[in-house]
């Protein structure tokens, strides 16, 4: 089996609302992060993998969703407009899908399923913003539709989070989000072992 045409990149929300100085929900790192995607996307198409980019669609006549309306009321316009848009350091190529999901996750009302059947996709790597959410919704929808998933660890954004009248750092999200992952999703990745891992799958050895 050619396990090159196994896997596939989804790319969850990078969005400017995420990514850009001074923006509603700043990730620390951010911009790292887009480099690091940038660069994971092009190791992808080197060995003419699918490189998928998942983003956020407000529908003028739908809500945010309960949860999402109730935790951001009044806050809309972090939703919308440039803060809804595509970090515009990405480099998205004519060859790459881009989707659009109204939910947390990637395979709600979307697309998603139907490109990585097509393609053959047996292996679904994750990354984007934020870990916890987004992402996290899509690996859970992945792995529900029997799809392996490993997350690109170092290339997924957190956000502190308030519990119990209490903040809880982003550092401290990010590594609890790890924990839970691993247990009962997928596998962690580094982006440095990108290249090293493809190499190994376009030659037939699984990991």
């Amino acid at each position: 089996m050619d396990l090159s045409k196994n896997m596939a990149l989804v790319v969850v929300d990078p969005l400017r609302r995420f990514t850009v100085k001074g923006a509603p929900f700043e990730v620390d790192g951010a911009e790292s992060i887009v480099n690091g995607i940038n660069e994971l996307a092009n190791h992808f198409r080197q060995n003419s993998l699918p490189v998928i980019w998942v983003s956020r669609l407000i529908r003028p006549q739908l809500s945010l969703g309960t949860r999402t309306s109730a935790k951001y009321k009044g806050m809309n316009a972090a939703f919308t407009g440039e803060w809804a848009e595509m970090d515009h350091r990405l480099e998205i190529k004519p060859e790459d899908y881009v989707i659009f999901k109204p939910r947390h996750s990637s395979f709600h009302d979307t697309d998603l399923e139907i490109i990585l059947r097509e393609n053959g996709v047996k292996e679904t790597w994750l990354c984007g913003f934020t870990f916890n959410v987004c992402v996290l919704a899509t690996a859970f929808d992945a792995v529900a539709k029997d799809f392996k998933v490993k997350f690109v660890v170092d290339l997924c954004g957190t956000l502190p989070s308030k519990f119990d009248e209490k903040t809880v750092d982003s550092a401290s999200i990010h590594e609890y989000t790890k924990i839970i992952s691993d247990y009962a999703v997928g596998e962690m990745i580094a982006s440095h072992d990108a290249a090293k891992i493809l190499a190994q799958s376009s030659s037939g050895i699984s990991n």
